[in-house]
C-alpha cells in the first residue's frame, strides 16, 4: 500500500488538482504544503483560503478581487483577490465543503476555464495556480444530500489523498515531534534540541483524539515554556487528557502491569502538580504577589484567577499515593 510520503511526492511531481480529506486536526494544510514545497511550483506563493472563516458576504471579494469604485466602501484603486495573488504558486482551499453554494458555481467555472473576472471588472485575469482543496467531511456524502455540487466535487476529487488520524500512522509522531520543534524553536524561547524516549513512547501510546494539531499544540508549549534541552515526560505530563493506550491497542492489563500503570498514574500527577507550581511561581516572580499581580500573572499563563489560587493552595494539600 502506498504511504503517505509517497502520496504527497507524486502528487507533487503532477498538476492536477488534489483532495485531501480526513478528521480535524489530521494534518491537512501541512499535506498540501509539503506537496506545494516539492512540486515545480515550490517558489511560488502558497494562499491559504479557509472558506468557513470568511464572511459569506466578503468571500467573493476576498477569492476575486474587485476594481475600484465596483461596490460602496470599495477602495478606490480596486484590490487583488487571493486567487490573483496566487499566481505561479499553490491555492489551499481549506474546509471547501463550507463554500456557499452560489460560489461553487464560480469555482468550477475558474477551474474549468481556468480565467476570472474581478468583480466590476471586464477583463478576464489568467488563473495560473495549482489547486488543492481539503475537507474534515466527507463531500462524497454531501453531494448526496444536496449540500455539495456534484460537478464541482468531480471537478476537485481528480487526486484523492485521505490524511489517516494521527492513531492510525504512529511512526509519523517522531517526524512529526522534529518538525515542530524546528519550527516553534527561537533563540528567545531557549533551545529544544529533541524529546526523551520515556515522552516518544507516551506519544506514541497515546490515542491523540485533537490528532496532529493536538500535538502541535504540544511541542508548541514545550518549547516555550520547558527549560532547554530534551522535552521529557515530566514537562508535558499535565497536558495529556488521558492515559489510555490506541484504542484496540493492547490486552486487558496483568495485576503487575495494572500496578505499575497506576504507579504512573501518580508519578504523571505529582509531575503535572510540579509543572503547573513552577510556571506560577515564575510568573507570580515577574508581576508580583498582590492581587493585581496575581491577575497579570494568571493572564500570562492563560487562566483563571481561581485556577492559579488553586494551584497554590495545593501546595498544602495532601497528595494522592502521598499515605
Amino acid at each position: 500500500m502506498i504511504t503517505l510520503k509517497e502520496h504527497i511526492l507524486k502528487t507533487a511531481a503532477c498538476d492536477s488538482i488534489a483532495l485531501v480529506q480526513g478528521e480535524s486536526g489530521t494534518g491537512k494544510e501541512l499535506i498540501a504544503q509539503a506537496i506545494h514545497k516539492c512540486s515545480a511550483r515550490a517558489r511560488g506563493p502558497f494562499i491559504a483560503i479557509n472558506c468557513g472563516a470568511i464572511p459569506d458576504a466578503l468571500l467573493e471579494s476576498e477569492l476575486f478581487g474587485y476594481e475600484g469604485g465596483a461596490f460602496s466602501g470599495a477602495n478606490a484603486q480596486g484590490r487583488k483577490g487571493l486567487l490573483e495573488m496566487a499566481h505561479g504558486g499553490t491555492v489551499f482551499f481549506d474546509e471547501i465543503s463550507e463554500l456557499p453554494y452560489p460560489l461553487q458555481v464560480k469555482l468550477l467555472r475558474v477551474l474549468q476555464e481556468r480565467s476570472f473576472r474581478r468583480i466590476g471588472g471586464q477583463c478576464l485575469i489568467q488563473f495560473d495556480s495549482r489547486v488543492i482543496a481539503a475537507s474534515n467531511q466527507n463531500l462524497s456524502d454531501l453531494v448526496q444530500t444536496g449540500k455539495f455540487r456534484k460537478d464541482l466535487y468531480y471537478r476537485l476529487n481528480v487526486v484523492p489523498i485521505t490524511a489517516p488520524p494521527l492513531r492510525e500512522r504512529r511512526e509519523d509522531i517522531g517526524l512529526l515531534v522534529d518538525y515542530f520543534i524546528k519550527a516553534f524553536s527561537t533563540e528567545a524561547s531557549g533551545k529544544i534540541t529533541g524529546a526523551t524516549r520515556q515522552l516518544m513512547r507516551r506519544f506514541e501510546g497515546y490515542a491523540w483524539p485533537g490528532n496532529v494539531r493536538e500535538l502541535r499544540n504540544f511541542i508548541e508549549y514545550g518549547v516555550n515554556f520547558c527549560p532547554p534541552g530534551l522535552l521529557t515526560l515530566e514537562h508535558l505530563a499535565h497536558r495529556f487528557e488521558n492515559l489510555l493506550p490506541v484504542a484496540g491497542g493492547t490486552e486487558p492489563d496483568s495485576g503487575r502491569e495494572m500496578d505499575e500503570r497506576k504507579a504512573d498514574v501518580v508519578r504523571l500527577y505529582h509531575a503535572r502538580k510540579s509543572v503547573e507550581l513552577d510556571q506560577v511561581m515564575r510568573a507570580l516572580a515577574i508581576h508580583g504577589s498582590t492581587v493585581k499581580g496575581k491577575k497579570s500573572a494568571a493572564r500570562q499563563l492563560g487562566i483563571s484567577l481561581s485556577t492559579l489560587y488553586r494551584i497554590l493552595r495545593a501546595q498544602t494539600e495532601p497528595k494522592p499515593g502521598s499515605c
